[in-house]
């Protein structure tokens, strides 16, 4: 068994899964397998995928027969996992070489980490490029690698690190389908260890509007009836919330709650200038409040 599995999520990208699988198949740290989780694909996908596995023995390939959520695409592939380490990867995304190399020597070097993730660029569409800001090292006790955390979960970056697989197992409660479901797995695997960034600049990231995630909130995440269902329009990580503070021990919530609060002000306001661009000025003026208590 190798040490490493890739879990690589996909639907309908054939005209760019090639590029992702190829890096992923290049990695300079060769002990690993790809599991690809592909759902239901209707478009060519499968098919590059197959050709994949019967030509490299460390390729699997399962084909969903039906599509089935994008977070619960995520925990099949993690939970179909049987190695001591694993990692996401999407089928829109480019990998340097020594990516899984230098991150899995940070997670040698510290026993008490459970993730470790290079540097991530962000390419837009037109080619240009800026860099992540969520991959930095987080430590300490659970409660202050929570709260820190939760100040500001940034871009997901580190949610694509290479991992400790049963410490992100513990951290991926089953029937979880919320907007912002990523930002609770990376936030309960916090109660699991240190987040340490790696060497180097190893993982570009393709670039989405906000527009294009709160266009997936109006479409794809049920909503509950009643009063709760209709407050999570106008606050999207509503459910969310409630998900964190089912999940986190006491202790930790009460020390991140009030940045879980913060949060759902700053995606509300999000949601605002997203639907009501005349808002522009009043959501620059709060963004800058919203940056000072999100400091202290």
């Amino acid at each position: 068994m190798p040490r490493l599995t890739i879990g690589l999520i996909t639907y309908n990208g054939a005209d760019k899964i090639r590029r992702s699988i190829d890096s992923l198949l290049g990695q300079s740290y060769t002990d690993l397998e790809l599991l690809i989780f592909d759902n239901a694909s209707t478009d060519g996908t499968t098919e590059i995928c197959q050709d994949y596995a019967a030509r490299d023995p460390r390729v699997r390939h399962v084909r969903h027969p039906e599509t089935i959520s994008q977070s619960a695409n995520f925990r099949g592939v993690l939970m179909a996992t049987e190695t001591e380490l694993f990692m996401w990867a999407t089928d829109d995304d480019i990998w340097g070489p020594d990516f899984a190399a230098n991150c899995i020597r940070e997670l040698d070097s510290h026993p008490n980490a459970v993730a470790a993730c290079t540097k991530v660029r962000f390419r837009k569409p037109d080619g240009q490029e800026y860099p992540a800001r969520g991959t930095f090292t987080i430590i300490g006790t659970p409660e202050q690698r929570v709260r820190t955390y939760f100040s500001n979960p940034r871009d997901s970056a580190r949610l694509f690190g290479v991992y400790r697989t049963e410490g992100l197992k513990r951290a991926y409660p089953a029937d979880v389908n919320v907007y912002g479901y990523d930002w609770l797995v990376v936030g309960l695997s916090m109660l699991e260890g240190d987040h340490i960034e790696a060497e180097g600049t190893e993982l570009i990231r393709t670039a989405n509007p906000p527009g294009k995630y709160f266009e997936k909130f109006t479409r794809h995440f049920v909503r509950e009836k009643g009063l709760f269902g209709q407050l999570s329009y106008i606050l999207p990580l509503l459910p969310l919330s409630r998900e964190i503070k089912r999940n986190l021990p006491a202790p930790a919530w009460r020390a991140a709650r009030g940045k879980v609060i913060r949060l759902n002000l700053h995606q509300s306001l999000m949601l605002l200038k997203w639907k009501y661009p005349a808002f522009e000025g009043l959501f620059r003026t709060l963004r800058s409040v919203d940056r000072v208590v999100g400091n202290s």
